[in-house]
């Protein structure tokens, strides 16, 4: 599928492959009003929209197809369930110019895919949230739409019942072989979920690309920050050699990945807690490069991971976030005060090319 419309200060494109497409970016960026668009609910000023060759929008040319004819699956961020019918109702909402016969089967059908048999008499108000969001993806599938958007319909839901419905989605997908865009403002449901990601600000597409690629190699430092890259430092390029690129950093030297950046240069490099690693003394060291003496400064226990912040012994003033399992925390007895070494993973580090560092700090 492929969408590209300007609108008011919103200047998207993309393309969605068969697979789970993440609109990820901070509220106001663009991303609701997108999902609007492809379902033919917000015509912008120019713009198109195609489905597998198909023109759904294309302002040029004067094409608008009404949203009933586009066949999308939309589920809103607050579900738009109709209170005073029940979950078989609402479901067959969508269904009423079919024959009953084939109707009464589509939604049986619906109410086992989403396990709703035994409330199916009952209206939402006395369903939980998660069952509710089960009759918003049922109601939203029944109709055999061609492509299911979702507009953080998981948000208010707890982690739990999030992961859950989460894989449901995977499942509808790989059964129905039914492309997805989904917005959520969730880093680990965006991670889990998405094939590829597409990261909106302020009315433009800031990156797209895998989870990977974004969580690792985030295109702006802003980006880097809302996706968790908490280790973001000032260096210098060095030199090169075949493979790889020389840093000078306040910390000591690195070594990254080749990038295509002058000797002399002064960027922005960053690191995600998680390639940050503790060295143990039992374990020798196959090369001595981007180690780093430094101290534990504060320990926090995160949810299924601890964070770590150590401050290197020649740049206190830039210190570094370490993200570890529970076990692997307290294993190491970690402790305000305790030095240890640090390994940064070679892979882990990204520069910022098009960021500017501030100027050379005499510690350097």
């Amino acid at each position: 599928m492929q969408h590209r419309f300007p609108h008011a200060g919103l200047n998207v494109a993309f393309r969605v492959a068969a697979g789970i497409v993440v609109l990820f970016g901070p509220s106001g960026a663009g991303k609701t009003l997108t999902l609007r668009t492809i379902a033919g609910l917000f015509r912008p000023q120019k713009g198109v929209v195609r489905l597998e060759g198909e023109t759904w929008l294309d302002t040029a040319h004067g094409v608008n197809r009404p949203p009933q004819a586009r066949r999308v699956g939309y589920v809103p961020q607050h579900l738009g369930l109709f209170p005073h019918l029940s979950v078989r109702e609402n479901i067959a909402f969508g269904l009423h110019a079919m024959p009953g016969a084939v109707r009464r089967q589509r939604v049986e059908e619906a109410l086992a895919l989403m396990h709703l048999e035994e409330v199916a008499r009952q209206r939402p108000d006395g369903l939980s949230g998660g069952q509710q969001q089960r009759v918003a993806l049922a109601r939203a599938l029944v109709t055999r739409p061609r492509i299911l958007l979702l507009d953080e319909a998981f948000s208010h839901l707890d982690p739990v019942l999030r992961s859950d419905l989460g894989q449901a989605v995977r499942q509808i997908h790989r059964r129905f072989h039914l492309p997805v865009v989904l917005i959520t403002h969730d880093l680990d449901e965006a991670y889990a979920l998405a094939d590829r990601l597409v990261v909106l600000e302020a009315g433009q597409v800031v990156q797209t690309g895998t989870q990977d690629e974004i969580f690792h190699h985030p295109a702006t430092l802003r980006l880097a920050r809302a996706v968790g890259m908490r280790n973001l430092f000032p260096v210098t390029v060095q030199g090169h050699s075949l493979e790889t690129t020389q840093l000078r950093w306040a910390g000591g030297l690195l070594q990254t990945p080749r990038v295509a950046l002058p000797a002399g240069t002064r960027v922005w490099a960053g690191i995600r807690p998680e390639d940050v690693l503790f060295v143990r003394d039992s374990r020798p060291l196959k090369h001595t490069h981007n180690l780093v003496e430094a101290q534990v400064a504060e320990v926090h226990p995160a949810g299924a991971s601890v964070l770590v912040l150590m401050k290197p012994a020649s740049a206190p003033e830039q210190p570094l976030w370490v993200r570890l399992p529970p076990v692997v925390a307290a294993n190491l007895g970690l402790r305000p005060g305790l030095r240890r070494v640090l390994l940064l993973r070679q892979r882990g580090l990204h520069v910022f090319s098009g960021e500017n560092a501030p100027p050379l700090h005499q510690e350097e």
